[in-house]
């Protein structure tokens, strides 16, 4: 059970180890913003429209090496207003060489054939992990290390490729209302070689790509361990470097001033994130997420009319409208994260089938969130920011085996995120208007949150399979009569856990996992005074066949489900069959029924009274929860192995945001 009695003296709980991350690391902390865009002055806005309205005359693209020819559908998605805008600032706004740069560097990416190189093409080169996408730093610039001393290969022309390619994957995973990238380079020495500088001319010819043809990408570049060869390598090299490009370069500093230290490498210094690069892992979770939001981009590229000059912000899901559907020339920046307006997406742990969850659960940072509130609802509707989530066996057979097809929400939001038990903290609270009374109607309640509260969430199952919402994600919109106050004096973490192995039962919990025969044990403690209602929030079917002996003949066996052994299909059938069984059976002992009532609790709403008659046992001491472990946001996949093991002392916690 997930719930035990509160005991004097209990001891603290013991949190188990993670391990190391092996995964890319895709979501900010939520300190972790972009700097608002400065609005275009008057000048600076005519310079744009001259340059885009030239840009969309363009019909071929100029090449010496039998490149040439019209302009493709994948350049005209390439030349968003963004990307005009950084080689105008790249120019100094000098928009006929921002024109000639512009021509200049389709060119160079079909020469180059940069949409050509394949991750099967450039793996060798990241055997080691010489270069890994894990983060984002203080302004939510993706941060992309840069590590020499795993260096495997000798020089060849695949180096530098390997370079553009890693380049791309960063822009590929941007956040919206950031276009900048956070370089973190390590020159920690190999074990195996002595010298793992590039050469001169190598490196002159990466200068030369970065910065005339990924002009206004370089945010931060954070250097450390710098030997004497590479210092004096830098001073050589120094000439060639752009001189707002050197003002971004940082020396053996203390990083944390630019990256959260929880997001930051242990291999620096003041880094507390513990990662371990294994390419048979990193490598294609890396290419799958980036396909991912490709793709994603593209498809907002094409309903909005596949205009050249569209918003990266609207690709990326952080606006509504596109440029063709505005009169606006200049779509304003995201607003900031403390407007009221909204969200639109939120970072989520999503599935679009049933399988194991390894290979059909993954992270994205752009999940698309409904309308806030939602269309036509007459009922009060709270949005939320998750704090903690709470993981359970329920969640493994949504994940593994439910059918997709039962899911309504499929038609409008094709993906689904897990986990019923969650907190969070009140963003907004939508309480729709009265209807017109006289004034000697009686005044409107009280509302039961503000923006702040923070609460315990529960919504039922048939909720979830309509919406797809769960408590795996950022941000959620959810009616308010699925939410109690969390109580003075307790915490998001251990309520995140509480309701689904709780509701509707009050009785006194009993920790299955003390006791061989649990059954004999309830009869022998609670035999003279049986229990009023039973919640089984582990499925021991063998408890609901003798509960007769501790339950009263009135009172209701609630179960989350039927204990499973496995997850598949078949196991799913049968115990579908079995809570079907214990449904309808008769009652009665003469033809083998247990005389006492089934339900199963994890697919009914208990509604709001009992839930709040749970919270206040839960704030006046009389349940506490368990926690077996907490988990970061990023290892779901390593947090649902231990549920999935039966091991688990307790509740397995996700920490979602910071409280």
């Amino acid at each position: 059970m997930s719930t035990t009695a509160s005991t004097p003296g209990a001891g603290p709980v013991q949190e188990k180890a993670c391990g190391p991350l092996k995964l890319p690391l895709l979501a900010p902390t939520p300190e972790s913003v972009p700097k608002e865009r400065a609005p275009l002055t008057a000048e600076q806005q005519t310079k744009y429209d001259w340059l885009l309205q030239q840009a969309k005359g363009w019909t071929e693209i100029p090449s010496t090496k039998d490149k040439a020819g019209p302009v493709t559908e994948s350049e005209r998605f390439w030349l968003t207003r963004e990307c005009l805008l950084r080689y105008l600032r790249a120019t100094k706004w000098n928009e006929k060489d921002a024109e000639k740069r512009l021509l200049e560097t389709l060119t160079w990416r079909r020469e180059y054939g940069v949409e050509e190189l394949t991750a099967e093409h450039i793996s060798p080169e990241n055997e080691t992990g010489k270069q890994i996408i894990l983060g984002y730093d203080k302004e939510a610039r993706v941060c992309h290390y840069l590590n020499p001393g795993r260096q495997n290969t000798d020089p060849s022309p695949r180096q530098v490729q390997h370079l553009v390619f890693m380049v791309e994957r960063v822009i590929d995973i941007m956040p919206p209302g950031q276009e900048t990238l956070a370089l973190l380079i390590n020159f920690k020495q190999s074990k195996s070689r002595s010298n793992t500088a590039p050469g001169i001319g190598q490196a002159r010819e990466v200068l030369n790509i970065l910065q005339h043809h990924y002009p206004e990408r370089l945010g931060k570049a954070l250097i450390i361990n710098m030997p004497w060869i590479v210092t004096g390598f830098f001073k050589l090299i120094t000439p060639f470097i752009d001189p707002n490009t050197r003002e971004k370069l940082k020396f053996n500093e203390d990083m944390s001033q630019y990256v959260p230290t929880e997001q930051m490498w242990t291999e620096f210094s003041s880094g507390k994130l513990e990662f371990e690069y294994d390419h048979s892992v990193y490598w294609p979770a890396l290419q799958k997420v980036c396909g991912e939001r490709r793709e994603a981009r593209w498809q907002r590229w094409v309903a909005g009319g596949q205009q050249l000059g569209e918003s990266e912000d609207y690709l990326a899901g952080a606006a509504d409208v596109a440029t063709s559907q505005t009169m606006s020339p200049s779509p304003p920046p995201p607003p900031p994260q403390t407007s009221p307006t909204p969200p639109t997406t939120t970072k989520a742990w999503t599935f679009y089938r049933p399988g194991p969850y390894r290979q059909t659960l993954s992270l994205t940072t752009t999940h698309p969130l409904p309308p806030f509130p939602p269309p036509n609802t007459n009922e009060e509707y709270l949005l939320l920011r998750v704090s903690h989530a709470a993981l359970n066996p329920a969640d493994l057979v949504t994940l593994s085996v439910m059918p997709f097809f039962i899911r309504s929400h499929r038609h409008t939001n094709p993906a689904a995120v897990p986990a019923l038990d969650f907190t969070a903290t009140v963003l907004q609270v939508y309480n729709p208007p009265s209807p017109s009374s006289s004034s000697s109607s009686p005044s409107q309640p009280q509302p039961r949150f503000n923006p702040g509260t923070t609460a315990i969430c529960f919504p039922p199952l048939s909720h979830l399979l309509a919406t797809g919402i769960g408590g795996l994600q950022g941000v959620v919109a959810l009616p308010a009569r699925y939410a109690v106050p969390l109580p003075a004096g307790r915490t998001a973490r251990e309520a995140a856990g509480l309701l689904l192995g709780a509701c509707t039962a009050d009785v006194q919990v009993v920790d299955y996992t003390q006791y061989k025969d649990l059954p004999g044990e309830l009869a022998r403690r609670f035999g003279d005074q049986p229990f009023d209602n039973i919640i089984d929030a582990f499925g021991n079917q063998e408890l609901y066949k003798q509960c007769a002996r501790y339950l009263k003949p009135e009172g209701m066996y609630n179960a989350a489900s039927i204990h499973y052994t496995e997850y598949t299909f078949w196991a799913l059938l049968k115990s579908a069959l079995t809570l079907v069984t214990n449904t309808i059976w008769p009652r009665s002992t003469w033809l083998g029924g247990t005389g006492r009532t089934w339900k199963a609790a994890s697919l009914m709403d208990p509604g709001l009274d009992m839930m709040e008659r749970i919270v206040k046992q839960f704030g006046d001491g009389e349940l506490r929860v368990v926690v077996d472990s907490e988990w970061p946001f990023e290892k779901v996949h390593e947090a649902l192995d231990v549920v999935k093991s039966g091991h688990a002392a307790g509740k397995v916690i996700i920490k979602v945001n910071d409280e």
